[in-house]
Formats: C-alpha cells, sequence, structure tokens
C-alpha cells in the first residue's frame, strides 16, 4: 500500500466518522437526552465500514469502477476535513457553517474525481 492510499483510506474513515456522528447526534438530539452516546457509535461504525471499503477498492486492481469509487471516497474525505480545519479553524467561521462547506466542497472534488478518472 502506498503512503497516497494509506491516507484516503484515514482520511475517508475520519470524513464518514464526523459526518456520521454530527448528523446522527443532532437528529435524535429533540428526542434523546444523551444522543452523543448513540452518535459516536455509529460515527465509529460508519468510520470503520468507508474505511474499509476505500482500502479494498483501492487494493482491487480487477475493476476499475470500483477503484474510481474508491478513490472518489478517499478525495472526499481529504478535501472534507482540509476545508473544514481551513474553514473553521483558520477564518473562524461558525461549525454548521463550516461543516456544510466542507462537504458541498468533498462532494464536488468526489464527483471531479470520478469523472476524471473515467
Amino acid at each position: 500500500m502506498t503512503l497516497r492510499n494509506l491516507v484516503l483510506v484515514v482520511a475517508s474513515g475520519l470524513a464518514a466518522f464526523l459526518v456520521v456522528g454530527v448528523a446522527v447526534t443532532e437528529l435524535l438530539r429533540p428526542s434523546i437526552e444523551f444522543s452523543l452516546f448513540v452518535g459516536l457509535p455509529a460515527g465509529l461504525v460508519a468510520g470503520v465500514l468507508v474505511s474499509a471499503g476505500v482500502f479494498l477498492g483501492l487494493g482491487d486492481e480487477t475493476s476499475a469502477r470500483r477503484r474510481r469509487v474508491a478513490l472518489a471516497a478517499g478525495v472526499f474525505g481529504g478535501v472534507f476535513l482540509t476545508v473544514l480545519l481551513v474553514a473553521g479553524g483558520l477564518f473562524g467561521l461558525g461549525t454548521v457553517t463550516a461543516l456544510a462547506f466542507a462537504t458541498l466542497s468533498g462532494v464536488a472534488a468526489a464527483v471531479a474525481t470520478f469523472v476524471r478518472s473515467s
């Protein structure tokens, strides 16, 4: 496994953990008092599954489409984390604004990567 693939696997897992963990926590907040205790395990499971999928997809030399999907998911994770850190940390945007901007940027980068690699 190359360093680039390792970074993509880790980035995709962290991004999935954050997106799913925050989404589940916020969706359950009105009905469950300690919704974080549900959001964290859900995010952890999502992060592990996405990381495993990207790892297996990048290692698959027989299926070009599976490899493209895994590459796009890895690029989403890298762009999402980078934009989240820059928008939230350096520019001081609010949490919701930074998450929305990072998600949109990650989706755009993933779509561009998928289309370009075809």
